[in-house]
């Protein structure tokens, strides 16, 4: 499979549970698949149809941490919190210049991962151009987190008997192969304003530390890093360039965006 190979790094990113929408925002070990979707479309300046689109992702970071910013609450004519002086002044003001909105400011904490490197695979390899010359300033995240592409090339993956994987993104149907991982529900799709329809699916996030190997390798069926070995051969896709250990190399799991 021919596929384009782009390497990004960012010093500070964040991807927040959207399901958490008061206190601590949490984030996510890695980017969901709609985030990447919205960065390839970030980079090309266009959406791109999510059909025609296989991706793959392999993310680290160095650390995180927790810290304070500033949250925004819009509310239908809501004034900020006034004293009591400030609040009669207020209304009569407001009796002669009706409010259509407000807002207040709130200190919320907010996860950050910091040190951020991800090696993006994309089919067809044809998307790669873009990230040579993006479109729109390259952001991993939030619109303030920018990120640099280091590289841009396209590789030729190969099938192997064997190969391990970590650091990445699983499909939820491989969850019987192995007890490694987190199983995730993040969004998979979410569609261009105004609508902004959310589509959410169920994966498998390996972070650093898990890495599991299937198919021929040199590692003891009794492993518990060892997945589940079907009753017939299989066949993984690799990357052949990446770095081998106990015998066989990175496993790329490519993701759809739609059916």
């Amino acid at each position: 499979m021919r596929a384009a190979k782009i390497k990004i790094l960012a010093p500070v990113a964040s991807f927040r549970y959207p399901h958490f929408l008061v206190g601590k925002q949490v984030s996510y070990a890695m980017p969901p698949p709609s985030t990447i979707y919205g960065h390839i479309a970030s980079a090309m300046g266009v959406w791109p149809d999510p059909a025609s689109l296989s991706i793959a992702y392999i993310f680290t970071f160095e650390s995180r941490a927790t810290d304070l910013e500033h949250q925004h609450i819009i509310s239908r004519n809501s004034p900020d919190k006034l004293s009591k002086e400030q609040s009669v002044n207020f209304r009569k003001w407001r009796a002669d210049n009706p409010l259509s909105v407000g807002g207040s400011v709130q200190p919320t904490l907010r996860d950050f991962l910091f040190n951020v490197e991800m090696t993006l695979y994309v089919t067809p390899a044809s998307i790669g151009r873009a990230f040579e010359t993006p479109i729109f300033p390259v952001v991993l995240g939030r619109s303030q987190d920018l990120a640099c592409v280091l590289s841009v090339e396209e590789v030729d993956l190969i099938t192997a008997d064997g190969a391990y994987f970590d650091n990445t993104l699983l499909p939820f149907s491989w969850r019987a192969k192995t007890h490694f991982g987190i199983t995730t529900l993040m969004s998979r799709f979410i569609g261009p304003p105004p609508e902004r329809e959310v589509e959410f699916a169920q994966y498998i996030t390996l972070r650093r530390g898990e890495r599991i190997y299937g198919g021929n390798v040199d590692v003891a069926p009794n492993d518990r890093r060892y997945m589940v070995r079907n009753s017939e051969p299989e066949q993984w896709l690799i990357d052949p360039v990446s770095v081998a250990d106990r015998g066989v190399h990175r496993g790329v799991v490519f993701h759809t965006l739609a059916d």
